[in-house]
């Protein structure tokens, strides 16, 4: 009689592996006195499946601009992951909204099992974003990779970016984020010494 050994089924989550392209732009503020070079992440595909991000949720194939009820307030939230879990949510204005409260009842949220880092965007027009970001076990952070591909992968997954590009402000820097969703994925390009950090 032959035995069959099972292979265990795991729900771990894909690691998104970046790669950096070599920088080529280089900008020159010669009033400033000063060079900076700009280069791009390729960070892949967005990981959006429930599981695999993990956000508990069942109505929907994916967890895109859904609610989360926080102190009665309802905020939509597309949930999705480079990594690690990461909640986007628009809000009209950045500046003023409280990240460190609100995005600590997001990230902590039952719905987020393992928790999550949320990114507050602000759509400015149809090309530009600006965002904020709270940081799983930190708090508000200027900046992560992850965190600005979010912010500009939701933009253009839920058409507040009319284009093929999103223009983020983050961290007091400016990043653009390309989706090309039948090939490499999501790229980042910004500036080389916050991206390479």
């Amino acid at each position: 009689m032959k035995t069959m050994m099972r292979t265990p089924v795991t729900t771990r989550p894909p690691v998104a592996t970046a790669v950096y392209i070599p920088a080529e732009l280089i900008e020159t503020d010669s009033a400033q006195g000063y060079e900076q070079v700009r280069m791009t992440l390729l960070m892949g595909q967005p990981i959006v499946s429930p599981c695999l991000v993990p956000v508990l949720h069942s109505s929907t194939p994916n967890c895109i601009n859904d609610p989360f009820m926080v102190n009665g307030e309802c905020y939509k939230l597309t949930a999705m992951s480079f990594g690690s879990a990461h909640g986007a949510v628009f809000v009209d204005d950045v500046d003023s909204f409280d990240v460190e409260t609100i995005g600590s009842e997001l990230g902590n949220h039952v719905l987020f099992p393992n928790g999550a880092s949320i990114v507050f965007i602000e759509a400015t027009d149809g090309a530009n974003l600006k965002a904020r970001l709270w940081q799983k076990d930190i708090g508000e952070i200027a900046f992560t990779p992850e965190g600005v591909s979010v912010a500009g992968t939701a933009g253009l997954m839920l058409q507040r970016v009319l284009g093929t590009v999103a223009n983020i402000e983050m961290g007091g820097e400016e990043f653009q984020v390309k989706w090309d969703r039948c090939g490499s994925g999501v790229s980042l390009t910004g500036p080389a010494s916050m991206i390479q950090d």
